[in-house]
């Protein structure tokens, strides 16, 4: 990294934080991880991040001088038209912290602030299972459930506020209840606390099939999370059968909805959920075909990501370099 421009690259997520140093190939070329404590909030989340940062930084001769921008991945809606995080519906406070301002200060380089989902379908679109594809949906199935759209190499934004919230389109409006407020949201049934919430729902629905499964036993232990139940539907339990069959329904509705109207040639499947087997992603695409329109049916392919943990940093540090690029060249113009 002798000499060569800089970028530096953040992520907060769900569960964790992650920071990254990238390149003038803009690609991560180190990075920490920093789990977000049980009771922390955005201020505390944002003191971690910056400290990590400022650790990995200090092993790169002269990288205060050669650093040229941030891009900053945010857990949550992003509001475009100030640059800014806007709501994150998995840890508060961030109403409380101006991630451009803190950064600047501390860094002196512009700040670019993006969702994380949207910095992911980047990252896929340029480095990862969505290269050589000009249009690339990117959907996330973790801690929640997001999307992203990339065309020809950027991110497709039509709203201040975002856009391919696949996590919450309604799916079963008398399904379990969204931490957004909604019923049945693709989100409150397909990501990992979704996929154990929906196990809890089909349990009450069902007794005695739930009753006879390995998970009521394993219940009895400790609380049935989403890797389990992965786990024992791929072992032929047949209410964990029933429970992930239920949730991927739901979710190939939502992405047979998408293909139809935004006919992306690639759809990308990340998060820990999204990539714990392969045979889910098998069934995912099963039961998508049938319900995309005829004629669009042989226009996409369903794949994994390929970059799985660092998506979100590699996105961030693309969109860093991409807006820094961007805005060099209109001060050029003027």
């Amino acid at each position: 990294m002798s000499g060569e421009s800089l970028f530096l690259a953040f992520e907060t997520g769900g569960s964790k934080l992650v920071t990254g140093v990238a390149g003038s190939d803009r690609r991560i070329r180190r990075s920490a991880t920093v789990r977000r404590g049980p009771s922390d909030r955005a201020p505390q989340s944002m003191r971690r991040i910056i400290a990590a940062s400022e650790r990995l930084l200090s092993d790169v001769p002269d990288a205060i001088q050669r650093l040229k921008a941030i891009g900053f991945g945010f857990g949550g809606t992003v509001r475009r038209s100030s640059n800014s995080p806007h709501l994150c519906l998995h840890e508060e406070g961030w109403d409380e912290v101006d991630v451009v301002s803190e950064l600047t200060r501390r860094f002196g380089v512009p700040v670019f602030v993006e969702n994380d989902c949207k910095l992911a379908a980047l990252a896929e679109a340029h480095f990862g299972a969505g290269r050589g594809a000009r249009s690339l949906f990117y959907i996330t199935l973790g801690t929640g459930v997001g999307g992203g759209y990339v065309l020809g190499g950027e991110i497709v934004a039509f709203g201040d506020l975002g856009e391919a919230e696949i996590g919450h389109i309604v799916v079963e409006p008398d399904g379990p209840e969204c931490c957004c407020g909604s019923r049945g949201c693709v989100e409150a049934l397909c990501s990992g606390p979704g996929l154990a919430k929906l196990c809890g729902f089909l349990a009450r629905r069902h007794p005695e099939e739930w009753e006879s499964s390995d998970l009521s036993a394993r219940a009895r232990e400790s609380p049935v999370m989403s890797e389990l139940i992965v786990q024992s539907w791929e072992a032929g339990d047949h209410f964990a059968l029933r429970v992930v069959e239920h949730s991927m329904d739901r979710l190939a509705t939502a992405l047979a909805a998408t293909v139809n109207l935004l006919v992306p040639e690639r759809i990308v499947v990340g998060g820990g959920l999204g990539t714990s087997s392969a045979r889910l992603l098998d069934l995912l695409n099963e039961r998508v075909e049938p319900l995309v329109v005829p004629y669009f049916r042989d226009s996409f392919t369903i794949v994994a990501s390929q970059l799985r943990e660092s998506v979100v940093t590699q996105g961030a540090a693309i969109l860093a370099s991409q807006r820094a690029a961007r805005a060099r060249h209109d001060d050029s113009k003027e």
